[in-house]
C-alpha cells in the first residue's frame, strides 16, 4: 500500500532543486513502516534515486510493532538528522522530514544499491560487516559523551534485559505454552549473570538491531560496501549486542568465531576478552526476541528458533562460570526480528 501523496513543492525544497519528473512505488521489502521508493528527474537532468519511510509504525495484519516500552517515533529522525554522519560511517544521506499532518512524517533517504546481507552468501561480505562495526562502535565511542538527556536514545540498560525474560514468560503462560515457559524458566540464571556480565563490560553507540537483514552489501571493487539501516532502536548499551546479533542464526561455532576475530582485530582487542560478552549478548538478544514479539509472523526467511539460541547460549554462560549448564531441549519456532 502507497503512503500519502508527496506535497512536490515541499520535496523540492527538501532537496533543493526543482522537479521534472516523479514517480513512486511501494518498496518490495518488508518493513515495519510504510516504505516507497521514488526516482526523480530534476530540471538539471540530475536522477535522484530516494526512499520515503514513515516514522509510525504500521498496524496492518500481520506487521511487526516494537513495545511502546522502547518505541519512540522520533529516534530514527533524531538518528539521521542530528548524529549520523554519512561521510564518517557511509549511511544513507538524509534530505529532511516530510510532515503529513495527520498521517505522520516521512524521511526522505538516499536509496541504496545493494541487497541485504541475508541474501549473501559471500563470507567475505560477513567478515566486511564485522569490520563496519567496528569502525561504527569506534566512531560512536567519541559522540557518547556528547549525548544529553532530551536526545531519544534507547538505553540498553539491566532492567530492561530482565523485562524481557518476565515478559516473555508471561506471554508463553497466556498462550498455553507450558514446555517454552519451562525452557524459559530453566535459563533464568544464565540470563541473570549474562546480564550482569553485559553491566559491567565495554558500553558505547549501539544500532540495537544490527541484523544481517538491516545491513545492506554491494560489490566495490574487490571488496564490499556495508551500509546500516532501520536505526529505529539506536542507543546506548553493551557493544556486544550488536557483533551478537550479526550472528545470529545457524553458523558452525567456528564460522560465528571468524566473525568475531575479525570485529577484534580490527578493534585491536584480544578475541578471548570478548567471547563471554558474546555469549551474554547471543542469550540477552535472543531472550529479547522472545519477550518482544507478539502476534506476529515472520516471513520464512526471517525465522529463527529463538528458544535454540537463547539455550545454547546460556550453555556457554554457564559453562564460562563454572555452572550446571543447560540441559538438552527440543527447538521452538518463535518470531524473529
Amino acid at each position: 500500500m502507497t503512503g500519502p501523496a508527496v506535497d512536490r513543492r515541499a520535496l523540492a525544497t527538501l532537496i533543493a532543486e526543482e522537479l521534472a519528473e516523479f514517480s513512486m512505488r511501494s518498496a518490495a521489502d518488508r518493513s515495519t513502516h510504510s516504505l516507497e521508493t521514488a526516482r526523480v528527474v530534476t530540471v538539471d537532468g540530475r536522477d535522484l534515486d530516494l526512499v520515503f519511510k514513515g516514522t509510525r509504525a504500521s498496524r496492518g495484519s500481520g506487521d511487526f510493532v516494537r513495545p511502546r516500552l522502547v518505541r519512540d517515533e522520533s529516534r530514527e529522525v533524531w538518528a539521521y538528522s542530528s548524529l549520523l554522519d554519512p561521510r564518517a560511517i557511509d549511511t544513507p544521506r538524509f534530505y529532511g522530514v516530510l510532515d503529513e499532518g495527520g498521517a505522520g512524517e516521512r524521511l526522505v533517504l538516499e536509496a541504496l544499491p545493494g541487497r541485504p546481507l541475508t541474501e549473501s552468501g559471500d563470507i567475505d561480505a560477513w567478515r566486511a560487516a564485522a569490520r563496519w562495526l567496528a569502525a561504527f562502535h569506534e566512531w560512536g565511542d567519541r559522540r557518547v559523551s556528547g549525548l544529553g538527556e532530551e536526545d531519544p536514545v534507547l538505553h540498553q540498560t539491566p532492567a530492561l534485559h530482565e523485562r524481557w525474560l518476565e515478559r516473555a514468560i508471561r506471554r508463553a503462560a497466556a498462550e498455553g505454552r507450558a514446555a517454552v515457559g519451562t525452557r524459559l524458566n530453566e535459563i533464568r540464571a544464565a540470563h541473570r549473570v549474562a546480564v550482569c556480565r553485559l553491566a559491567g563490560g565495554r558500553r558505547g553507540l549501539v544500532h540495537g538491531e544490527f541484523y544481517p537483514s538491516n545491513l545492506l552489501v554491494a560489490r566495490r571493487g574487490s571488496g564490499w560496501r556495508i551500509r546500516a539501516v532501520d536505526w529505529e532502536s539506536i542507543g546506548v548499551g553493551p557493544v556486544a549486542l550488536d557483533l551478537a546479533a550479526l550472528t545470529t542464526g545457524d553458523w558452525a561455532a567456528s564460522e560465528r568465531t571468524a566473525l568475531w576475530r575479525e570485529y577484534a582485530d580490527a578493534r585491536d582487542t584480544p578475541l578471548e576478552t570478548l567471547t563471554p560478552d558474546l555469549h551474554a549478548a547471543r542469550l540477552v538478544n535472543a531472550v529479547q526476541w522472545l519477550g518482544w514479539t507478539v502476534g506476529w509472523t515472520p516471513p520464512v526467511e526471517h525465522d529463527r528458533d529463538w528458544i535454540e539460541e537463547a539455550r545454547d547460549a546460556a550453555r556457554h554462560v554457564l559453562d564460562e562460570t563454572g555452572s550446571r549448564p543447560v540441559g538438552p531441549h527440543r527447538g521452538q519456532k518463535l518470531p524473529a526480528p
